[in-house]
């Protein structure tokens, strides 16, 4: 782009109320934007317990190459071994979960395909389905009989459909129906795209794990950067899968791999995963416990997961509300367009297992006071 074309775009964002920046966040908040949903990247005593047990391991913090080259070291065939004993799929480990859908759909789907999306899904899946140049179709927000009557209609004359849904939704704080989209599966005959980015820890291994459709879902894609605490991302798929991504995935091929401590760390959250049950526990009472309170306060919200989105409307003032509730001591963003669609800016409270009844007391009293009072 020139750069007359940048100025005058960014000066349109800017006008929008649209424009972002980077922030450092220089004083104590209350977090109400972490993705740490079980508290696990705050746990000083987790990471004790981790560097106790790999003190004498010589643990790099550079791989210095891709995978194909000395980047596939021990440990990180460890962690693949032991994803595939609990999953029962090949497991194939991707440096984000951005890249893990974007390589996932882009390598092993192309023009001949029809993909079926999901109209509130990642910005990677689609990146992913754009590149792969396969026919798109998206289905409403967690609307089945839309995606039936989509799949009756095109079923016949594709026979490479692809349907992708994520499990937990971020903007809206509602879930997919894993049951539902398998029965769909079953009918239809389609491959199943499943991303548990803010799914897996919270339940465990995972919605699909614990609905014990692991065997009826095609590919299932598991980012690391919220529950789990760290970074990455599994993908599981069928062995044929994983080879093909190995030798023809320009993500996995061209980019050096994780760091060896950093997958020593992947390692061992997924060692105690089913330890942490009163974490899990503690974060299903703390969301009960605030949608029950922002009911009474007569603040709408449609989540039914500890990721509650309180719709605002325009950009001006939910930054206003965001910016005033910043200066009480609340870290919350304004979640704007194009993330959301137009006229739906929105407040996104991220709730985890740390947040006390308290604290939510007096967030929801400041937040009703902050929304009777911007206009």
């Amino acid at each position: 782009m020139r750069e007359e074309d940048i100025i005058k775009e960014l000066s349109k964002l800017k006008k929008d109320e649209n424009y972002r920046s980077l922030k450092s966040i220089d004083k104590k908040y209350i977090n109400f934007s972490s993705n740490d949903y079980l508290g696990l990247n705050e746990d000083r005593e987790l990471r004790i317990e981790f560097f106790e047990k790999y003190k004498n391991v010589d643990l790099m913090f550079s791989s210095s190459s891709s995978r194909l080259l000395s980047g596939t070291y021990p440990i990180i065939i460890k962690l693949e071994k032991i994803l595939e004993k609990i999953y029962n799929k090949k497991a194939l480990l991707f440096n984000s979960g951005y890249d893990a859908n974007t390589c996932l759909i882009e390598t092993l789907f192309s023009k001949n395909s029809l993909i079926i999306s999901d109209r509130y899904n990642h910005s990677s899946i689609y990146a992913g389905i754009k590149a792969s140049e396969a026919k798109l179709l998206r289905y409403r927000h967690l609307d089945y009989n839309h995606l039936e009557e989509i799949l009756k209609k095109y079923s016949l004359e594709y026979d490479d459909i692809l349907v992708i849904s994520e499990t937990i939704y971020s903007m809206d704080g509602d879930k997919a129906d894993i049951k539902e989209l398998v029965q769909l599966k079953n009918k239809y005959k389609f491959k199943l795209l499943i991303d548990e980015a803010h799914s897996f820890g919270v339940s465990g291994y995972g919605e699909c794990y614990e609905a014990d459709a692991l065997d009826l879902v095609d590919y299932i894609v598991i980012p690391l950067g919220k529950a789990g605490a760290s970074i990455g991302a599994y993908v599981l798929m069928d062995e044929l899968s994983k080879e093909y991504l190995i030798n023809k995935g320009r993500k996995f091929i061209y980019t050096t791999a994780l760091p060896p401590i950093n997958v020593a760390w992947n390692l061992f959250i997924l060692e105690k995963i089913e330890k942490f049950d009163f974490r899990r526990e503690r974060l299903i009472e703390i969301s009960e416990y605030t949608r029950n309170l922002l009911s009474k306060y007569e603040i709408k919200t449609i989540s039914t997961t500890n990721i509650i989105s309180i719709v605002i409307g325009e950009n001006q003032r939910v930054n206003r509300i965001s910016e005033n509730l910043q200066e009480k001591g609340y870290l919350i963003y304004p979640i704007k367009e194009p993330t959301v669609p137009k006229g739906t800016a929105r407040l996104r409270v991220s709730l985890t297992a740390l947040h006390t009844e308290e604290i939510i007391q007096k967030f929801v009293e400041e937040l009703k006071y902050e929304i009777d009072n911007i206009l």
